[in-house]
């Protein structure tokens, strides 16, 4: 019964994500766009879709608020700031070292833009798709945890995560593990303190940094579904 309700929920899941993303790539393919064009399209749509898709689900039960549009407890931002900066500054390390350079000129932006784009845009977009529409469908379906070493996981948390690697892998292994890694801290501040808020932050923090140091656009360590 467990693994055809985790089937069920997997199955939920990934058809949310085709959901979430299908108009906009197929909007940006029919239009023929460039990158630099694509980018804010993809991430006005995704977002769009993203909130109605939260808004049919969501029930009347609690609407908007348990998928995490609501304040947290400050520690929890706190949190987010005490892991997300050494973290941010780690991934971006490992990036530079064994990444495959900066992206091609026909992927540069300006530096506002690029700030503008994946430091804000795209923290905000995917956090309100990942870690608020699909983990929290997930784990409405499948709340297990994983426990270890006195402290536990989110199975939701940890699948989406997964998923969000899965979908760097375009850009290069390295920055699909480190999406990963930023996705797992992202979900559990997001499951432990039902708010939003703490997943953002940490995102924004990782691209940030990437941000100040690449000083174009997209940065390596934050490419995303948005950048096509």
């Amino acid at each position: 019964m467990t693994k055809v309700r985790f089937a069920k929920a997997l199955g939920t899941l990934l058809l949310l994500f085709a959901a979430a993303y299908g108009p906009a790539f197929l909007t940006v393919a029919l239009l023929k766009l460039r990158p630099f064009e694509a980018v804010p399209v993809i991430i006005v749509i995704t977002l769009a879709v993203a909130i109605l898709l939260i808004k049919v689900v969501s029930g009347k039960a609690g609407g908007f608020a348990q998928f995490g549009f609501r304040f947290c407890h400050y520690r929890y931002i706190a949190a987010a700031i005490v892991f997300g900066v050494p973290v941010a500054w780690a991934l971006t390390v490992l990036i530079n070292r064994l990444s495959l350079g900066s992206p091609p000129p026909e992927v540069s932006f300006r530096p506002w833009l690029t700030f503008l784009y994946f430091v804000v845009g795209a923290a905000i977009q995917e956090e309100i798709i990942f870690r608020g529409l699909l983990q929290t469908t997930l784990a409405r379906q499948f709340p297990a945890t994983l426990s270890f070493f006195g402290t536990s996981l989110s199975y939701a948390a940890i699948i989406v995560a997964l998923l969000f690697g899965l979908i760097h892998l375009e850009v290069n292994p390295i920055t699909a593990g480190a999406a990963f890694v930023l996705g797992l801290l992202s979900g559990e501040l997001r499951h432990r303190s039902g708010s939003l808020m703490p997943a953002i932050l940490v995102h924004g923090l990782q691209c940030l940094r990437r941000h100040f140091v690449s000083g174009m656009g997209p940065p390596n360590g934050c490419l995303s579904p948005t950048s096509g």
